[in-house]
């Protein structure tokens, strides 16, 4: 019927609810004191702590890039030029980039919750929705190398994936450079899937299409500054100002969410 939302609209209110949902959740959690006690997780990411709900200001709102880059996400997916696309067969499927833009909007309320809390089980959830992400990108990249994108198969990798991530770093403990062993496993997931996509990359033509290189190069560029950035970015090093508002850290959370963005839009070419 007329009132009843067509399904792009449907994708478009659902991952903003969520989002609404989400951060909704994380405010009342941090300011409740649901996920603990101030543990001092995070404090390595140099912001000074400030004696209210939200520890990190900066690192905390900066989250905020990862919220809109879902929604965006989301707005771009629902568009009615992409139905032709799709009809072609090209581009993502609609229902994966609406999970995609979801996972996307989740990292903002995730990452928020270790820095405004600093507490144990806030790192846990930074890490988790980090894990989301990189899982995504893996198990895409994995099931159009298989050629199954059915959904139990993109079910059981991405899974598979997620658990792999998860246990490393539970199972771990620090490294030097990456801090611990969950961030090695994010970033090594993301290294699997850039691989596997470099290798679909030579199969363009031959019955695979080619994601947009422009986007791509995006992406990939947007995360590699921003983790020169992080690796900077820490409690001691000389671009450490703790009481500043202006963090390197928060500028590595919107530069990420700016890779997140760019890596759909290169998704949404092939």
């Amino acid at each position: 019927s007329a009132q009843t939302p067509n399904y792009p609209a449907r994708v478009v209110i659902a991952v903003a609810v969520w989002a609404v949902f989400a951060c909704g959740a994380f405010v009342a959690a941090a300011m409740n004191g649901w996920l603990g006690p101030d543990a001092g997780v995070g404090t390595g990411f140099c912001e000074a702590a400030r004696d209210c709900w939200m520890a990190q200001p900066a690192n905390t709102v900066s989250n905020l890039g990862f919220v809109l880059a879902g929604l965006a996400i989301a707005w771009h997916a629902a568009r009615p030029a992409r139905e032709s696309e799709r009809a072609r067969g090209e581009g993502m499927p609609r229902g994966l980039a609406a999970a995609y833009a979801g996972l996307v909007v989740t990292l903002g309320p995730g990452s928020a919750a270790m820095h405004a809390t600093q507490s144990h089980l806030g790192g846990h959830i930074d890490l988790t929705s980090m894990f989301l992400v990189s899982a995504f990108a893996a198990t895409y990249a994995a099931v159009r190398l298989l050629g199954r994108r059915d959904a139990r198969t993109v079910t059981r990798i991405f899974l598979a994936v997620l658990l792999a991530q998860e246990v490393a770093y539970f199972r771990g403990g620090e490294i030097p450079l990456l801090m611990h062993t969950g961030n090695a496993a994010f970033a090594v997931t993301l290294a699997a899937a850039l691989a596997m996509e470099t290798v679909l990359a030579g199969r363009a033509g031959a019955g695979e299409p080619l994601l947009d290189r422009r986007w791509l190069l995006a992406a990939g560029g947007l995360i590699a500054l921003a983790f020169a950035i992080w690796t900077q970015a820490k409690t001691g090093s000389r671009w450490c100002h703790p009481h500043s508002l202006v963090q390197g850290h928060a500028i590595w959370h919107l530069l990420c969410a700016g890779s997140a963005y760019a890596l759909y839009r290169a998704y949404a070419a092939a």
